[in-house]
């Protein structure tokens, strides 16, 4: 019997895509797990009551309280946390490589949070083997810090089964609840990071009102910045634009059924769960053809450049204009999306457990 040590982040981190990737693929690891592998998850321990105190505990008791805790093989669930490995033997540990936004969009000035990602990646770089989202992610890992291809695998994500075509009662309901009027509209899910581009969808948003008045784009995820909120009342989007904040998961499956086009316009993603989650639930998809994003829509969204609105309006004008091609998305995103299952992830995720328990027992990797 062998014992795998899945590594979580603390909830108060607030990262949902981190919460629902380690809570969907530890259920199937559970269901799916070969009898001689025993498969648990840890959570760190609370944050001290100090300002930033949930990252100085991460940074300076995380990686002790690991180590005491170390399975046969470990693995952490997310890079950030990537410090761990100046706990946990490197020998018996995977990372899960989610994306290297924090590298390539480091901000303003080196504060104590970009120091701590970087940290966070001298530790990740110590594994005996990563994982990476998507194959765009592990061309982008092994480009710019110069490793062995064999040392990262590429396991998409998955879509779970809660995210579905809805019936029209359930939609409408949630429509009253919200106060949603009815007229044609989009949906962008995440949050409002530069390289998220939320501005360029705004922008994109403001010439098709110039077509449609009525067009309205619903923005779930959290809170836009000063400086976003300044570009809607300058664009006079004021009456077009509705930011809904963070939503109960159900809430946000309905949300999807209720979009006439989900639009999702990042300049860079390390996988993109979102469109994926729309394209489960039939609602046509226009994305960015930037980094990863084209390997996750394929032929079943519209791909347009991030940086230019006006392309991104027209395709979008497209959508809501041609039933016929509404209806085409609709069914190449169900049908796309059945190939992101959680049991796929967790299968070949074992196949990664497996290969390194075999090595650290004299077999072939």
């Amino acid at each position: 019997m062998n014992s795998v040590v899945l590594f979580r982040d603390h909830p108060a981190e607030n990262w949902p895509s981190m919460r629902r990737y380690a809570e969907r693929l530890e259920d199937a690891l559970r269901h799916l797990a070969p009898s001689h592998l025993k498969v648990r998850s840890l959570v760190p321990p609370d944050p001290w009551p100090i300002p930033r105190g949930l990252l100085l505990r991460r940074m300076l008791t995380y990686p002790l309280w690991s180590r005491r805790r170390q399975g046969d093989l470990n693995h952490v669930l997310d890079h950030s946390y990537g410090h761990l490995l100046f706990g946990l033997d490197p020998e018996r540990t995977v990372v899960t490589v989610h994306d290297i936004a924090p590298l390539l969009f480091p901000g303003k000035r080196l504060g104590m949070s970009q120091l701590a990602w970087q940290w966070a990646w001298r530790g990740a770089l110590r594994a005996k083997r990563l994982i990476a989202d998507s194959d765009f992610t592990r061309r982008l890992v092994i480009k710019r810090f110069r490793l062995s291809p064999e040392r990262i695998v590429v396991v998409p994500l998955g879509v779970e089964s809660a995210f579905r075509p809805l019936p029209e009662e359930a939609v409408e309901r949630l429509r009253r609840r919200y106060a949603v009027p009815e007229a044609p509209l989009l949906l962008y899910v995440g949050n409002t990071q530069p390289r998220k581009n939320l501005e360029g969808l705004l922008r994109a948003l403001a010439i098709l009102w110039h077509q449609n008045p009525r067009v309205m784009l619903l923005q779930v995820g959290k809170p836009p910045t000063a400086r976003q909120r300044a570009l809607v009342e300058s664009l006079g989007l004021r009456d077009a634009v509705h930011f809904l904040g963070l939503v109960p998961d159900a809430d946000l499956v309905a949300f999807y059924n209720l979009a006439d086009v989900f639009v999702f316009p990042s300049l860079y993603e390390g996988f993109g769960l979102p469109p994926l989650e729309a394209m489960a639930c039939g609602t046509p998809v226009v994305a960015s053809h930037a980094a990863s994003l084209p390997e996750v829509v394929g032929d079943a969204g519209l791909l347009v450049d991030p940086r230019d609105p006006e392309a991104m309006a027209e395709a979008i004008h497209h959508v809501l204009q041609d039933p016929e091609l509404a209806e085409e998305l609709r069914r190449r995103g169900l049908e796309r999306a059945r190939q992101f299952t959680w049991e796929r992830t967790a299968q070949e995720t074992l196949a990664v457990y497996e290969a390194m328990l075999g090595n650290s027992r004299g077999g072939s990797c």
